[in-house]
């Protein structure tokens, strides 16, 4: 297959998944390979990948949504030490929304008023490599070790009153925002009551992966994990001139994956998979399948569809088309606990 392009729009409702917003994750995170595992880099047959991913989430507590992008491109590039083997590169953007991502410009300082700008956001850059591992001439056995080198940064702007915790309808301020603006000594937030002064912190981080990959005629396991953190990067706007022990750093990261491709017949396809990651205190669990079935064997077009689970807070619905090389998906959230934060059916794509 000399060309994959894999593109996923992804229309989801505030849930746990975005609660600590270090890092992202995707309820079709099967369209986010190496963010998934830098070992997927070049896990493929083919010559190279694209693949990207664009969530919108809302929430009943805020009229403000979500929003994050992520866009990848990789491929096996060369023969590794022996014959079986190949090395495979991979590189990805990541944009992990505004939290309260407003692009209005103008200045408005009114209480309570609209947003006046965005409020944080997180953006990465990563780059990355795998060993792919060979057991058997014929390819069949495969491991493989990954790492990837993230240059990260977090930026954050003017807060208003929108974003704090008190109901901006009972008239009431939230000093801690107002303090916010103010700044102080320590440099961190917005000096002097500047609405479009924002905080730039990068920072350099690394993860690492494994996968083990068993081919067969009609079947295609795929097991692996990745830890992320292993820098333990400074991330808090006050990390630059303070104590050591006070910094606000990186939580480490955990994803463990896998998946079982059956072939049924020569026209459908089953995949049952599961992800579970951790950030931190935060962690969550997706167990979910997916049918393939090729309604046109001769254009080479497939339809999808697939349900998943949560933490058995959210159900996921799964649609997706494939034709030849191009693959799109779309996945929807619906919350089913009444322990979920609100939320709202809206949104868009």
């Amino acid at each position: 297959m000399p060309l994959k392009i894999l593109v996923s729009w992804t229309l989801v409702i505030f849930s746990l998944q975005v609660a600590f917003t270090q890092e992202l994750h995707y309820s079709y995170y099967h369209f986010t390979p190496l963010n998934v595992n830098p070992a997927n880099a070049g896990a493929f047959s083919g010559s190279y990948r694209i693949s990207g991913i664009f969530s919108d989430k809302q929430a009943a507590i805020t009229s403000r949504p979500f929003r994050t992008f992520t866009l990848s491109a990789d491929a096996p590039i060369v023969r590794g030490i022996r014959k079986q083997d190949w090395i495979g590169i991979g590189i990805e953007m990541d944009v992990v929304g505004k939290s309260g991502l407003n692009l209005d410009a103008l200045d408005r300082t009114d209480f309570p008023g609209d947003a006046t700008g965005s409020t944080q956001s997180w953006t990465f850059m990563k780059i990355g490599a795998a060993y792919h591992l060979s057991l058997d001439k014929k390819q069949t056995n495969i491991i493989t070790l990954g790492a990837q080198f993230i240059n990260g940064s977090r930026d954050f702007n003017r807060l208003n009153q929108k974003d704090g915790r008190v109901n901006v309808q009972t008239g009431y301020p939230d000093l801690d925002i107002e303090y916010f603006n103010k700044g102080n000594s320590s440099g961190s937030g917005s000096t002097g009551g500047s609405s479009n002064r924002i905080d730039y912190n990068p920072y350099k981080d690394l993860s690492v992966g494994f996968l083990y990959n068993a081919r067969r005629k009609n079947s295609d396991l795929k097991l692996g994990f990745a830890a992320e953190g292993l820098l333990n990067p400074a991330v808090g706007f006050n990390s630059r001139g303070t104590n050591k022990d006070s910094l606000e750093t990186k939580y480490f990261g955990l994803n463990i994956h896998g998946s079982y491709e059956m072939t049924v017949n020569k026209k459908t396809q089953v995949i049952p998979a599961i992800y579970y990651y951790s950030l931190g205190p935060a962690n969550a669990l997706n167990v979910n399948t997916h049918v393939w079935y090729k309604v046109d064997p001769e254009k080479d077009f497939r339809a999808g569809a697939g349900l998943g689970l949560r933490n058995l807070r959210a159900a996921i619905i799964y649609l997706g088309a494939e034709f030849k090389d191009l693959k799109v998906g779309l996945a929807y959230d619906i919350d089913i606990s009444s322990a979920t934060i609100g939320s709202k059916i809206s949104g868009r794509i």
